[in-house]
């Protein structure tokens, strides 16, 4: 055996859900598939789970960012961390050809995905954007970084499982991760059995659950004790963000999670249009019945195209050329092979606040939990 292969390492065969958007040199051109994609979204949810667990002031984020470097690396310079200690190595195990996203105009996916479809500006067609059509097998290696000490690597590896674990379940890769695009699930690996037999079984790792119940309830119920065991492994202050955060966060009083879904949602090729339409109604219908200026909240900037028109924020904010919306939608999928829809409300400052202006905006997320609420078979994340 390699000196390589005896470092801690952790293989994660995955395949995707969704459509993969994933531009390189040419966002319109073919979609690559490359580690450094993958690191930048682990990196995400570890700040998003440090952030809960230590808070967003300056002494906290001095932590959390001391943490992220030593997984995943950062510049280097004058105490810095300089290289990671995890190395993210990509292997694609198919190489199939990828497709122009093309759907009816009027369907929920088209309105999810509505940027990656063909269109016209300033007088020039721009084509559409092309994607890894699921399901598209690939896997993503986790390696401790040769020469780092053992103790280290280990607790560098583990955040960036825990990590990995949120993006499958709460996440996304690549362009339109926050409306269902690049949705990832753990392939299943053959397992022998006691008497020689061998079946498909999700591996698992740390203890969380990386196959979920097909029953939203019960998915509800995983999720929760899975970051649950997260916050306790992360020694989570109780007392982290006693007041709104700036950045997203995963802090039960900052952040709500449901799991949602009809028994028909199937995954692979023709299952997860069905899906994708079903939220994407649900979606396009939310927003429609919000006031013009208060659709902000799903996003800066709010664009009217037909007006030519660009919708300013409350009095009270101050303009940002680019906000992402802060509720996340995304399916996982099920031990059955169904397909879950899970959506992650992350309740933080939208915009700044000019200086004696009210949180206007803030009280829209009371407004989007209930439409949520109207999700079929919907079911909170209650992980406190």
């Amino acid at each position: 055996m390699s000196k390589e292969h005896s470092l801690p390492s952790v293989r994660l065969p995955l395949e995707t859900l969704t459509p993969l958007f994933l531009g390189g040199a040419d966002p319109r051109g073919d979609p690559e598939l490359r580690a450094s994609s993958i690191r930048g979204a682990l990196r995400f949810w570890l700040r998003a789970l440090l952030g809960g667990c230590y808070g967003t002031d300056d002494q906290a984020l001095a932590e959390i960012r001391r943490l992220e470097a030593e997984t995943f690396g950062e510049a280097g310079g004058e105490g810095k961390a300089g290289a990671s200690k995890i190395v993210v190595r990509v292997r694609q195990e198919q190489q199939s050809a990828p497709q122009e996203w093309r759907a009816a105009r009027d369907s929920g996916r088209a309105y999810l995905f509505f940027s990656m479809a063909p269109s016209r500006a300033r007088d020039q067609e721009i084509p559409a954007r092309r994607a890894l059509a699921p399901p598209y097998p690939f896997s993503i290696d986790l390696l401790a970084r040769p020469g780092v000490d053992e103790r280290e690597a280990r607790e560098a590896l583990y955040r960036a499982v825990r990590s990995a674990w949120l993006l499958l379940h709460l996440g996304g890769l690549g362009a339109r991760a926050r409306r269902l695009g690049g949705a990832l699930a753990h392939r299943p690996v053959p397992r022998r059995s006691p008497d020689g037999a061998t079946t498909p079984a999700v591996p698992s790792h740390l203890n969380l659950p990386f196959a979920l119940s097909p029953e939203p309830q019960q998915a509800a119920r995983q999720l929760a004790e899975g970051l649950r065991l997260l916050r306790q492994r992360s020694q989570a202050r109780a007392d982290a963000n006693p007041e709104r955060p700036g950045w997203e966060v995963l802090d039960p009083r900052w952040c709500r999670i449901w799991v949602f879904g009809e028994r028909g949602w199937t995954s692979g090729e023709r299952g997860w249009p069905t899906v994708a339409d079903a939220i994407g109604e649900w979606l396009r219908e939310t927003r429609r019945a919000l006031p013009t200026e208060q659709r902000l909240v799903f996003g800066a900037p709010l664009v009217i195209p037909k007006q030519h028109k660009t919708i300013e924020p409350p009095s009270g904010y101050e303009r940002r050329e680019r906000r992402p919306s802060p509720l996340w939608l995304s399916v996982t999928r099920a031990e059955n092979g169904n397909l879950l829809g899970v959506a992650t409300l992350f309740q933080s400052r939208f915009l700044p606040l000019r200086r004696g202006g009210e949180e206007q905006l803030e009280r829209l997320y009371t407004q989007i939990a209930a439409a949520v609420a109207q999700l079929p078979n919907v079911a909170e994340v209650q992980y406190a």
